[in-house]
Parts: structure tokens; C-alpha cells; sequence
């Protein structure tokens, strides 16, 4: 082997080894709680060894601890505060408002962005429509991630193994027309994958449907996603082209300022229907 060849080995290995250190603390995070490093292995689907290895050298980093009583993991008070200086230089909010006002006032309805958290979203941001009767999510507010447009989309996205805890169930229906079945809703996945968009007529609230598309960061890295909400008269299942356009254009608008391609790298809107 050459220099060049086992300097680009050894460069490769420790790339390979960043992204590792990286899904433990992401499963750690997601995991709500102290875990066992076979718990992390079996989460993660890697040895016990790698991932304890792991383990020590984010411990040296101050990033993760040990209780002596358990033998537990847990995240430390440092990556909080690492966690709470990326909150502050990564408002979403902040970035998506211009794209979302403009959205509002263009199609008349209520537009509502999500974030991820763990497999399921969480409002933070809602603009209501600006019509007499107006139908919109109040900021805080978790649909559910197997029966709402947002839900499907952190799913579609999100790790595996949390793919397949959610899927796992129960998956309860809030509706008579509530997506529920395991298999349906992996079809569903993997389509909304490739289309960049996804609909939840009348599954979590009769006569309600929200058209939402996901939102990307460098790296394309899911971040959130971008919805309208309104009444299944003027947010229709399968979505009017005219309103697609418009949601993909600003998804992509937002996508666009954190970083990410993904959207003109996908010919901006994906309208198969």
C-alpha cells in the first residue's frame, strides 16, 4: 500500500468512526433515558464491543456518562449546553417565516411547520389563514406519526430502528379513515420518499386534511417539515398542482437557506400524484 493509499485509509476509518460516535449519541438522545450498551447495540444493530469502544472515548469527551448503579449511559450536562448553543444559532422559525407568510397569503390557508422529536412532530410554528373560518394547529401541538402528513414524513425519514419501533405499534386509529396497517404505511413511506409530500385526509380529524412536505439541511438532513391544514374542500386529496408547486416551492425556498439541494436536485416539485 502506498502513503497516499493508507493515508486515504486511515482517513476513511476515521470518518467512518465520527458517524458512529454520531448514531450513538442520536440514539441516546431519541432513547429518552439511560441505556445499557447492549441496549445501544441491539438499538443500533452493531457489536457490543464497537459500540462500547464508542462509549469510552465520548465519555473522555465529557459527552456521555456512566451511573455506577446501573452501569447506565446518559448524555451529559455538556451536550446540553453543546445542544442548546445549536438551538440558538439554528432557529427555524426565523429562517422559514418569510417563505411561510408569503405561502399563507398566496393559497389562503393555514401553514404549519413541525420539527422532528423522536420519531414524532411537534408544532412550533403556525401562521393562520387569514378567512373568516379558519382551521389551524396551536404551536406545541404532536400528531400523531402514523396518522398525519407531518408524522409520515418524520417517519419516512427517520433511522430505522425508529421506523420500526413506531411501526411496531399500536398504531391506534383516530378516525375511521386513519392509516394503521404496518404495511400500507411502508408502502406509504417509501412513496412519500420519492414524491416529497404527503396527505392525511380525515385520519386524524373528520373533514381535516394537511398537505405537507419535508424541509432539509445540509447533509440532507431532515429538519422539519412545511404544511397547509384546512378543510378537505380546499386542501384536497390527491393535491391541486397549482398548490403543490407552491408548498414545494417554499419547502424548497427554506431547504434551499440551511444548506440543502434537495429540492432543485429533485427538478423542485415531484408532482406524481
Amino acid at each position: 500500500m502506498t502513503a497516499a493509499e493508507d493515508g486515504h485509509a486511515e482517513g476513511t476509518s476515521a470518518v467512518r468512526s465520527v458517524l458512529m460516535a454520531v448514531r450513538v449519541l442520536e440514539a441516546m438522545a431519541l432513547a429518552g433515558g439511560p441505556l445499557r450498551v447492549s441496549d445501544l447495540a441491539r438499538q443500533l444493530d452493531e457489536p457490543k464491543g464497537r459500540v462500547h469502544r464508542h462509549l469510552v472515548t465520548l465519555r473522555q469527551a465529557g459527552l456521555v456518562a456512566q451511573e455506577e448503579a446501573t452501569e447506565r449511559y446518559h448524555l451529559t450536562w455538556r451536550m446540553f449546553q453543546i445542544g442548546q448553543a445549536a438551538g440558538e444559532q439554528f432557529d427555524l422559525k426565523r429562517v422559514a417565516e418569510p417563505a411561510m407568510h408569503r405561502l399563507r397569503d398566496q393559497l389562503s390557508q393555514s401553514v404549519l411547520l413541525a420539527v422532528p422529536t423522536g420519531g414524532d412532530p411537534l408544532v412550533v410554528h403556525a401562521l393562520e389563514a387569514p378567512n373568516k373560518v379558519s382551521i389551524t394547529v396551536q404551536p406545541g401541538n404532536r400528531p400523531a406519526a402514523h396518522c398525519s402528513a407531518q408524522g409520515r414524513i418524520m417517519l419516512a425519514f427517520a433511522p430505522e430502528d425508529v421506523r420500526q419501533r413506531v411501526l411496531a405499534g399500536p398504531l391506534e386509529p383516530l378516525t375511521p379513515h386513519s392509516l394503521t396497517d404496518p404495511a400500507v404505511l411502508r408502502a406509504r413511506l417509501a412513496l412519500l420518499r420519492e414524491r416529497l409530500w404527503e396527505t392525511a385526509p380525515s385520519e386524524a380529524m373528520l373533514g381535516i386534511n394537511v398537505l405537507a412536505a419535508p424541509l432539509f439541511a445540509a447533509g440532507e438532513v431532515l429538519v422539519g417539515s412545511l404544511g397547509l391544514v384546512g378543510s378537505v374542500q380546499f386542501v384536497p386529496d390527491p393535491p391541486e398542482p397549482a398548490m403543490l408547486a407552491a408548498l414545494h416551492a417554499a419547502a424548497g425556498e427554506i431547504s434551499a437557506r440551511l444548506g440543502s439541494a434537495r429540492y432543485r436536485d429533485s427538478a423542485g416539485t415531484k408532482s406524481r400524484q
